[in-house]
C-alpha cells in the first residue's frame, strides 16, 4: 500500500483478533507517516502489538481523538508506544483518559521521546500523582520545542513540579 495519510473514525474492534490485526495493519504500512485515530475502541491486544511492533512504525505525525484506554495495561502499552516510535515528532493527544499507568510510564520514558510538537486536549489526570507524572514527563522531553494545552483543570501537584523543574524546560509553550 501507497498510503500516506490514514484517517480512522469510529471503528468498532468487537474482538481480540480485530485489535490485533489492526494494530498489525497499521505497523505494516511502509509509507504511512500522518495517522489520526478518532473514537476507535480496541481491545488490550491493539496496544499490546502496538508496543511490539513500535520501533518499525513510520508515522510521523500521530492524532489520538477519544480513544479507549480502559485498563492500566492498555494505558502503560501506548506511553511505551509512543516513547518508541522513532519518527514521532507531531502527538495529539485529545480527549483520552488514561489510567495512572500511562503518566508512570511517560515520565519513565520522556527522555527517550522523540516528538517536537505536542498538542494536549481535554486529557485527564486521574490523581495527584498522575500530575506529578505528566509534569516530570514534559520537562524531561528532549526534543520538545512547541506545547499547546487546552482543557485543563491541573492540580496542585502538576503546578508544583512545574515549579520545581522550571529551569530545565527547553519548550516554547504556546
Amino acid at each position: 500500500m501507497q498510503v500516506q495519510t490514514l484517517n480512522l473514525e469510529l471503528l468498532q474492534c468487537p474482538t481480540p483478533a480485530s485489535s490485533h490485526h489492526l494494530a498489525e495493519a497499521l505497523c505494516s504500512m511502509p509509507n504511512l507517516t500522518d495517522l489520526t485515530l478518532y473514537g476507535i475502541e480496541p481491545k488490550e491486544e491493539f496496544y499490546s502489538t502496538l508496543k511490539a511492533k513500535a520501533s518499525s512504525i513510520q508515522v510521523q505525525t500521530l492524532k489520538l481523538h477519544n480513544i479507549q484506554c480502559t485498563t492500566p495495561a492498555s494505558s502503560h502499552h501506548l506511553a511505551e508506544t509512543l516513547s518508541s516510535m522513532p519518527n514521532l515528532t507531531d502527538l495529539t493527544l485529545h480527549g483520552i483518559e488514561p489510567k495512572e499507568e500511562f503518566y508512570s510510564t511517560l515520565k519513565a520514558k520522556a527522555s527517550s521521546i522523540q516528538v517536537q510538537t505536542l498538542n494536549l486536549h481535554r486529557l485527564q489526570c486521574p490523581t495527584s500523582a498522575s500530575s506529578h507524572h505528566l509534569g516530570e514527563a514534559l520537562c524531561c522531553m528532549p526534543n520538545l520545542t512547541d506545547l499547546t494545552m487546552n482543557g485543563w483543570n491541573f492540580d496542585e501537584e502538576f503546578y508544583s513540579t512545574l515549579k520545581a523543574k522550571a529551569s530545565s524546560i527547553q519548550v516554547c509553550v504556546s
